[in-house]
């Protein structure tokens, strides 16, 4: 059998090599003759198209890096669409439909362990699904095609990356490759929010601020609110806020020093970009994250340092006035002060729907809650009315029902991430890792009341993507345990 597959691997890859050859002359004629009837311009264009197909050959080959680049691409293409008129959504269903076809292709001449995806939190990721499909039937939706353009982000990457992570990223060292990309992505977020602040944003940005409307929401009395690559500064602030709780918990369990000041560096920079996006939710991240890793540490030294800077950062914004000169400074401070008055339209706008969705348990439909409902259907009740949370929105699209699926399925995960943090874990390293993943689960859950940044590019797929290596976690520690054994058992008798 063994015999067979090498030489079928063989057979394989000389055909591809024969196509790729064929494939590439074909290509170079077409362009000769696009050039010769059409223009050189026209033929420069067509003579990226060879590069595309290695590329997409190259791609469906190699799983592994076709994943990696969902979640590179996950990061940068909101803001790519600004200066590109293509679809974000569109561009992160063909790199999934990629992935699988990739997967697939592999499992023709490789063994491919489907069954590593099988866990816990499939299960969870399949019924929230099913419900978010059986939205389809409410009777109170008014609009199909709202599903259609939401639920991926809603439901289905939940479920695609709950499937993907486990079968790609199955090595403590795939966790780690990702940490470093996420790291050199959030320190590249804040160096663009930093030349909008320093240089002034460019003609793309600009049209987005004063012709599409972003200006009404980041031109304000309080400053310039910056956001970067991103949808918008409260999707940068909390990314960042998440970026600055995970890359700080991260350095402090490094053994290797330039990796504890690397990662510092990292969470340094991201706490910069959080200041910068004016973004007062977004600080419930950092706190909220700061306050379960003390929760979950079972770390004396980790427990006092996080209680003093937890403490004193709420005294620092609470209790007194040190830098209220700086428009950053006093616009997060204001985020403590209950007679704001943006809350207090925010609470206005909450009774209202909870009188509209009394006699609604399954809601109004997925897509059809807050301004982007107006799309589809412009007339209706809720898409006057700003949903202004992620949950009053899970709430208002798939009801009291489906918030109370909602929550009980990231309750269940952050408790379970918890449980086996301080209970089963036992690499110090991959411990540290898995508890700074749940802190920033856990603040952007909190942060998520004030936002609806829970499932938006590239937050969304981040989390779920932090979400999957919780519970797969114990398998890493397993490998780290096998790999410490193997070494003992080549150790040298003293």
């Amino acid at each position: 059998m063994i015999g067979f597959m090498k030489r079928y691997t063989f057979f394989t890859d000389n055909v591809n090599r024969w196509l790729i050859g064929i494939l590439l002359v074909v290509c170079i004629y077409a362009i000769f003759l696009i050039n010769l009837q059409v223009g050189w311009i026209y033929g420069l264009v067509a003579s990226f198209f060879p590069i595309l197909l290695f590329f997409v050959f190259w791609i469906l080959k190699k799983p592994y890096w076709s994943y990696a680049l969902l979640f590179i691409v996950n990061y940068i293409i909101s803001g790519v669409t600004r200066y590109i008129p293509i679809q974000g959504g569109i561009v992160m269903d063909v790199l999934i439909v990629l992935t699988f076809i990739s997967l697939i292709i592999k499992s023709t001449y490789e063994s491919v362990q489907w069954k590593r995806c099988l866990n816990s939190l499939l299960l969870l990721a399949l019924i929230w699904l099913i419900y978010c499909v059986l939205e389809l039937f409410n009777p109170e939706v008014v609009s199909r095609v709202a599903w259609v353009a939401t639920a991926r982000s809603v439901a289905i990457y939940f479920f695609v990356v709950a499937v993907l992570t486990p079968i790609i990223f199955y090595k403590f060292k795939d966790l780690k490759k990702v940490l470093f990309a996420w790291s050199l992505l959030t320190l590249l977020a804040v160096l663009k929010a930093l030349g909008q602040k320093v240089l002034g944003f460019d003609p793309a940005e600009n049209y987005w601020l004063y012709v599409s409307g972003g200006a009404t929401t980041h031109i304000i009395y309080s400053g310039t609110r910056f956001f970067s690559f991103f949808t918008d500064a409260a999707n940068f602030g909390s990314g960042m806020g998440m970026s600055m709780i995970v890359f700080t918990i991260v350095a402090y369990h490094q053994n290797k020093k330039w990796a504890k000041i690397y990662f510092l560096i990292v969470a340094l920079a991201a706490g910069y970009g959080l200041l910068i996006s004016g973004t007062r939710s977004a600080l419930a991240v950092p706190f909220a994250g700061l306050a379960m890793y003390i929760l979950i540490s079972k770390n004396n030294k980790a427990i006092t340092g996080g209680l003093i800077v937890l403490i004193g950062a709420f005294i620092f914004l609470n209790f007194t006035y040190i830098g209220q000169g700086n428009q950053y400074i006093r616009r997060m401070r204001s985020a403590f002060n209950s007679e704001d008055a943006s809350f207090q339209v925010r609470l206005s706008n909450q009774a209202k729907i909870k009188t509209y969705m009394a006699d609604k348990p399954f809601g109004v439909g997925i897509g059809l809650g807050g301004g982007k409902a107006k799309r589809y259907a412009p007339n209706a009740f809720m898409s006057q009315i700003p949903t202004d949370s992620w949950f009053v929105m899970i709430w208002v699209e798939t009801g009291i029902v489906g918030l109370l699926i909602h929550l009980s399925i990231q309750l269940f995960i952050v408790v379970y991430g918890a449980y086996i943090c301080m209970f089963k874990i036992k690499n110090k390293e991959l411990k540290g890792i898995t508890s700074a993943l749940i802190a920033g689960i856990f603040g952007m859950l909190v942060s998520s009341y004030g936002n609806e940044i829970f499932t938006q590019l590239p937050n969304g797929i981040v989390i779920c993507m932090c979400q999957a290596f919780i519970f797969i976690a114990l398998k890493y520690d397993k490998e780290l345990e096998n790999i410490d054994q193997t070494k003992s058992n080549y150790e040298l008798p003293a």
